[in-house]
C-alpha cells in the first residue's frame, strides 16, 4: 500500500504524521518531529526550521516567519500587520503579495506560496529520512475558514514542494478524526463534538456530529487572522511602552528590534504557561539600551482577554448556526498551541461547562488526524465517512447588483448545485458571470472571487435564453463554476482561482452583518427585483401592444395604461410590498393580453415548423 502522509502546515510550527502498525503517530522524535515555520535566506538557498530560527535576530532582513498569515491575501487586507512584520512586503502583478529578501539591490522577491513550499520540502525531507522511503503524496490541513484563494495557495505551495495533494481537509475536522478513529482515546463515538482550534495565526470553532464512523461537520466559524501571534503582538506593545518610560530615546522600527521584541514576547508567553511570574531582559546593543522587568500571569491574561473573548463570540455564533445549546455539546476538543495557555483553557472550560479533551497533544492532534486521513485514502480501513462543509455561501451577481446564492453556507461538501437564469436585453449574445462569496443580499457587501464570459449565444429576445450556472465544490473545498445556454448548447467553465484572501475582519463581519441587516437587506433586494420585474413587464406590454389593439377593448387598454403609471410612481418609492401589490394588479389587467400574445406566438412557431417540414 502506498503511503500518504498527513501534514499540518502551521503558522508557527509544521509537522507530519502517518499510521504505523502500532497506530497513528507523528513522524520523527523530539526536535526532529517539529519544523518551525521559519526560513532564512543564504547564498546557497534556504535554511528552514531550527537553523533559520537561530538567525531571526542576527539576520532579521533575510529571515521570514508566520508565512501562513500572508497566504492568498493582498497588502490592503494585511493592514497594520505589514508594519509589525520584521521583513518587507511588496505587491506584485495582480495584487499578489511578495516577501522582499535583502537589505540592498539586487533584492529577491518571493511569493508566500514559494516560501511555504520550502517549509513543506523540509517536512517532506524529514519524513523521508525517518521512514526510510520516498514520499510523494500528502493530506494537508488548512483552517476551516480558509477561503478559496487561501486553499488554492496552499495547494500551489505543495505542488512547488513536489508533493501531490491527495486531499485538503480542515484542521478541526482532522482533530476530530484523530480522536474519533484512534481506538486508544475515549472520545464519545456518538453525539456532538465542539473542536476549538486556536493556533499561532488562525482560529476556528467547528461543531461535528459523530454517528459511529460518520463524521459530519454541522457548522464552522472563525477568524483567519487571530492566534498566538496576536498574543505576542499585544505583549510587544506593552514591552515598548515599558521600555520607553525608562529609555525615551529607544526606537523599534528596524527589523532587528522587531525580532528581539517578538522573541521576548514568545518567551514570556511560554514561561507564563508554566509559572505565575517571569523575569525578562531586553537588550538592543545597537541602541545601547538594556531593560529588565517582570511580567505576572494575571497581567498577561488580562491583556489577551479581549482576544479570547472574540473566540468565544465565534463559539456562540457557531452554536446558533448548528441550532444547538451548550447542553447538547457532548465533548470539547482542544487544538493548537495557543490552547495550552492556562487562561485560555479556563475560559473554554467555563464557557462550555465541561473539561475539554487534551489526551492527544494539541500541537500534534491535527497532524495525526491528517495522517489517518492519508492512510484511509491510501487504501486503509474504509469503515469511515467524512462530511465536511464550506463556510460561506457561493453564488453570482444578478441584475441590480443582487447576490444570488447557489450554494448556501455550511453546506456539506463535495456538492454540486445549479440555477437557471435568463437575459434582460433583446439580442444579447454574451453573458458575464461574476462569482461572489458571502452572506449578504447585495454583491457590494460580498467578496468577489472571479469572473468569466459565456459567449456565442444566438440573438434572442430578452427572457428567452436559458442559462444554467453550475457550482461544484470538491472534497478539497475548491470551487469550479460552469455556465451553459440550454437552447444553443454554448458552454463556458472556470476553476475559480482568486488573487488574494479575505480581510482580517471580513469573515466575522460578513456573518454578523448578515444577521444584523437581514430585514433591511431582504427589503432592499426585493425592491431591486420588483423594479426589474416592472421594467420587464413594461417592455412586454409595449412589445405586444399591437395585439392589445385588436384583442382588448378601449376600456381595458385605458385601465392598463393607468395602472402602468401607478406602477411607475411606486418604482420611485422605497416600499417593496406596495410596489409588489401594484405589479400584481397590473398582472391581473394584462393577463388576457398575455394569453392572447402567447397563443399567437405558439401558432406562429407551429406554422413555421410545418412550413419547414
Amino acid at each position: 500500500m502506498e503511503r500518504i502522509i498527513g501534514i499540518d502546515l502551521g503558522t508557527t510550527n509544521s509537522l507530519c504524521a502517518t499510521v504505523f502498525d502500532e497506530g497513528p503517530e507523528v513522524i520523527g522524535e523530539g526536535e526532529n518531529a517539529v519544523t518551525p515555520s521559519v526560513l532564512s535566506r543564504i547564498d546557497s538557498g534556504w535554511l528552514v526550521g531550527q537553523e533559520a530560527q537561530k538567525r531571526r535576530i542576527s539576520n532579521p532582513e533575510n529571515t521570514v516567519s508566520s508565512i501562513k498569515r500572508l497566504m492568498g491575501r493582498d497588502l490592503e487586507e494585511l493592514g497594520e500587520l505589514v508594519n509589525e512584520l520584521p521583513y518587507k512586503i511588496v505587491e506584485g502583478d495582480r495584487k499578489l503579495l511578495k516577501v522582499r529578501i535583502g537589505v540592498s539591490e539586487p533584492y529577491q522577491d518571493f511569493t508566500p506560496q514559494e516560501l511555504s513550499a520550502e517549509i513543506l520540502k523540509k517536512v517532506k525531507q524529514r519524513a523521508e529520512t525517518a521512514l526510510g522511503e520516498s514520499v510523494e503524496k500528502a493530506v494537508i490541513t488548512v483552517p476551516a475558514y480558509f477561503d478559496d484563494a487561501q486553499r488554492q495557495a496552499t495547494r500551489a505551495a505543495a505542488t512547488i514542494a513536489g508533493l501531490e495533494v491527495a486531499r485538503i481537509i480542515n484542521e478541526p475536522t482532522a482533530a476530530a478524526i484523530a480522536y474519533g478513529l484512534d481506538e486508544k482515546q475515549d472520545l464519545q463515538k456518538d453525539g456532538h463534538v465542539a473542536v476549538y482550534d486556536l493556533g499561532g495565526g488562525t482560529f476556528d470553532i467547528s461543531i461535528l456530529k459523530l454517528s459511529g464512523k460518520i463524521f459530519k461537520v454541522v457548522a464552522t466559524h472563525g477568524n483567519t487572522q487571530l492566534g498566538g501571534d496576536d498574543f505576542d503582538q499585544a505583549l510587544v506593545e506593552i514591552l515598548k511602552k515599558r521600555i520607553l518610560q525608562q529609555h525615551p530615546q529607544a526606537h523599534f522600527e528596524d527589523p532587528e528590534s522587531k525580532q528581539i521584541l517578538k522573541k521576548t514576547a514568545e518567551s514570556i508567553k511560554i514561561e507564563l504557561s508554566l509559572s505565575p511570574e517571569t523575569t525578562y531582559t531586553l537588550d538592543f546593543p545597537k541602541q545601547g539600551v538594556s531593560f529588565t522587568d517582570n511580567f505576572k500571569v494575571e497581567d498577561f491574561e488580562s491583556l489577551i482577554s479581549p482576544l479570547v473573548e472574540q473566540t468565544l463570540e465565534s463559539c456562540k455564533h457557531v452554536l446558533q448556526q448548528a441550532k444547538l445549546s451548550l447542553a447538547q455539546i457532548d465533548e470539547v476538543v482542544l487544538v493548537g498551541g495557543s490552547t495550552v495557555v492556562p487562561g485560555v483553557r479556563r475560559k473554554i472550560e467555563t464557557f462550555f461547562g465541561r473539561s475539554p479533551h487534551v489526551a492527544i497533544d494539541p500541537y500534534k492532534v491535527v497532524a495525526i488526524g491528517a495522517g489517518i486521513q492519508g492512510h484511509l485514502l491510501a487504501g486503509g480501513r474504509r469503515d469511515f465517512l467524512l462530511l465536511d462543509v464550506i463556510p460561506l455561501a457561493l453564488g453570482i451577481e444578478t441584475l441590480g447588483g443582487t447576490f444570488s446564492k447557489i450554494i448556501t453556507g455550511n453546506t456539506t461538501i463535495p456538492v454540486e448545485e445549479s440555477e437557471t437564469f435568463t437575459t434582460n436585453v433583446d439580442d444579447q449574445t454574451s453573458i458575464d458571470v461574476n462569482i461572489y462569496q458571502g452572506e449578504r443580499e447585495l454583491i457590494k457587501d460580498c467578496r468577489a472571487l472571479g469572473q468569466f464570459k459565456l459567449r456565442g449565444i444566438p440573438p434572442m429576445k430578452g427572457g428567452f435564453p436559458l442559462v444554467e450556472v453550475m457550482f461544484r465544490v470538491d472534497a478539497n473545498g475548491i470551487l469550479t463554476v460552469s455556465a451553459s445556454e440550454k437552447r444553443s448548447g454554448k458552454k463556458a467553465e472556470i476553476e475559480v482561482i482568486p488573487f488574494h484572501g479575505l480581510t482580517q475582519f471580513e469573515i466575522e463581519r460578513i456573518m454578523e452583518d448578515s444577521f444584523e441587516n437581514a430585514i433591511d437587506d431582504f427589503n432592499e433586494r426585493q425592491l431591486i427585483e420588483f423594479r426589474l420585474t416592472a421594467e420587464r413587464v413594461f417592455q412586454g406590454i409595449e412589445h405586444n401592444w399591437n395585439v392589445a389593439e385588436s384583442a382588448l377593448t378601449e376600456t381595458e387598454r385605458d385601465k392598463i395604461r393607468m395602472q402602468m403609471e401607478v406602477v411607475r410612481q411606486s418604482i420611485k418609492g422605497q416600499d417593496s410590498q406596495a410596489l409588489k401589490a401594484q405589479l400584481d394588479a397590473l398582472g391581473e389587467l394584462t393577463r388576457p393580453l398575455a394569453d392572447t400574445a402567447m397563443g399567437r406566438s405558439i401558432l406562429t412557431e407551429l406554422q413555421g415548423e410545418s412550413a419547414d417540414s
